[in-house]
């Protein structure tokens, strides 16, 4: 149960994980709340906006409930994977007691803020989770934070996979690549979540604008005009490149010198295991959760206090000042996440969701 396949690193991540399962031997249907399918998949889809989109308002909601409410009756699955944003505890009732009913059900959180996922009453999660198969957190914090504020028992970690053969085949892909060089930050841009205003500020303090080092910025949102007023009033318009989103930024995130990460929190920020495979060093702020669990400075770039301007700043700089570190960085990317490759991930998922025929 996704709300789409399409951009945003949790999206992506479904993907990954549905074609991770078949290539495991599952048979997975994958049932898409909303019509986006971007990102590469494997097994069925089942496209409820598609289905239902000659109808409208409250009777299009009911329509999905009756497809998806249909579907699992009919196919019997052994389990659920609910990967899906949940803000709304009375649906999400509804939900389990009238569509899951006694199927088991995993439940991926994948922030570190709890809004998108849990109600904000301790009691009133707990309630609606105490029951649940099992509740996998995409990084160790975020799996400490809520079962701690929720009281649960259940909560595991495993970790986003990456499948390297694949973004190795996408950063291959023959594209108008920048002949400068450049630093970049890709995602959705919204600014609450994202703190790209962070990274601009920082940016133009840095010596890399007068280096003739561009930043790069690959993505849409609602912040985007915001964010290109900000370059225009730092007076870096001209080393500052918005970029639509793409599909595959990997060809990109090959050629950077290094790609950036200044999120006010996150779950298990894939752009640092996806630039880490790429063979680029990260610079990226210690926010929650995730960046802590992945970058170690010196050895893969540089994680930098949260929210510390001054810090990032010298981070920056010391990126294209010490070469020496640089390399270091750099030559220390591939092999410090070895260990979130599809093969060392996928047994984690195999003992979650163990046959039962």
């Amino acid at each position: 149960m996704v709300s789409s396949l399409g951009v945003g690193g949790a999206e992506r991540s479904s993907a990954i994980l549905s074609r991770m399962l078949v290539d495991a031997g599952y048979l997975v249907t994958t049932v898409s709340i909303l019509d986006d399918i971007v990102y590469e998949y494997k097994g069925g889809l089942v496209n409820l906006e598609s289905l239902t989109s000659m109808h409208k308002g409250l009777y299009k909601r009911w329509r999905k409930f009756i497809i998806t409410r249909k579907l699992l009756k009919n196919e019997r699955f052994d389990y659920i994977i609910d990967a899906a944003p949940r803000p709304w505890w009375f649906r999400q009732w509804f939900i389990n007691t009238f569509v899951y009913q006694k199927t088991d059900v995993v439940f991926v959180v994948h922030n570190y803020n709890l809004n998108s996922y849990f109600p904000d009453k301790p009691l009133l999660g707990n309630s609606l989770y105490k029951k649940a198969y099992q509740l996998v957190g995409v990084s160790k914090d975020s799996v400490d934070h809520f079962k701690k504020k929720y009281r649960l028992q259940r909560g595991i970690c495993i970790y986003n996979a990456f499948d390297e053969s694949y973004w190795n085949r996408l950063s291959d892909v023959k594209i108008d690549l920048p002949k400068n060089k450049y630093i970049l930050s890709y995602g959705r841009i919204v600014d609450e979540s994202k703190n790209y205003s962070f990274l601009i500020k920082t940016y133009a303090q840095s010596i890399l604008p007068d280096q003739g080092i561009k930043l790069y910025i690959i993505g849409d949102g609602p912040d985007k005009i915001k964010m290109q007023n900000l370059a225009k009033e730092y007076d870096i318009m001209d080393s500052v490149v918005f970029k639509a989103f793409s599909e595959n930024p990997f060809p990109y995130v090959k050629r950077a010198l290094f790609t950036t990460l200044t999120s006010n929190y996150e779950g298990f920020p894939m752009v640092l295991i996806e630039s880490l495979a790429m063979g680029t060093p990260v610079v990226s702020v210690d926010c929650k959760s995730g960046p802590s669990e992945v970058i170690v400075t010196g050895k893969n770039g540089i994680l930098v206090p949260f929210k510390d301007e001054n810090a990032y700043i010298e981070a920056l700089n010391t990126m294209i000042e010490d070469q020496s570190f640089y390399k270091r960085c750099r030559e220390g990317t591939i092999s410090s996440v070895s260990k979130f490759k599809i093969e060392n991930i996928i047994p984690q998922w195999q003992a979650t969701l163990p046959p039962k025929r």
